[in-house]
């Protein structure tokens, strides 16, 4: 697996940590169709709804698919999607999908079972020169304040981790 120096080259970057969120299958509450992992997902009778083309949540499902050798052509469903989280628990909501891939806070949003398949970093990239702008200063000093946390405590699924400035890893 590449690291994120891998992918940013040697320049001189930052990382600005900021929050986890658990991402995983949202799927109907009670979970009748029994989906605890991605291989179900190729079930013909079961229905998916995936995220757009593009997104960082369509680009992580894609790696777990390969991670885990589910061919994406087997799951019914992969090529239709929508563009937020909350789109595709209303999908799974509404019993026109038996599944969808997100956050657990949209999951509960809709009174959904969310069945938890990775805890991902979420962080901002900068060049370590951008960390002297004002308004990068200012992001920095709000995602540290206690009213912030809070918040983000507050949503299921998302934590703070991390919070503030290190090197690349």
């Amino acid at each position: 697996m590449k690291t994120m120096r891998d992918l940013v080259g040697s320049a001189d970057y930052r990382m600005i940590g900021f929050v986890t969120r658990e991402m995983g299958l949202i799927v109907r509450r009670g979970n009748p169709a029994r989906i605890t992992n991605l291989k179900r997902l190729t079930e013909p009778s079961l229905h998916f709804i995936n995220r757009d083309p593009g997104s960082g949540s369509r680009v992580l499902f894609d790696q777990l698919l390969s991670q885990e050798k589910v061919p994406a052509v087997e799951i019914n469903g992969y090529e239709q999607f929508e563009f937020t989280h909350s789109a595709v628990a209303a999908f799974v909501a509404s019993g026109m999908a038996d599944a969808a891939f997100g956050v657990e806070a949209a999951a509960r949003q809709f009174d959904l079972d969310f069945v938890k398949l990775i805890t991902e970093d979420y962080f901002f990239l900068c060049r370590r020169e951008v960390l002297e702008m004002p308004a990068v200063k200012r992001i920095i000093d709000i995602i540290k304040e206690d009213d912030f946390v809070n918040d983000v405590l507050g949503l299921p699924g998302y934590a703070n981790n991390d919070i503030g400035v290190s090197r690349i890893r």
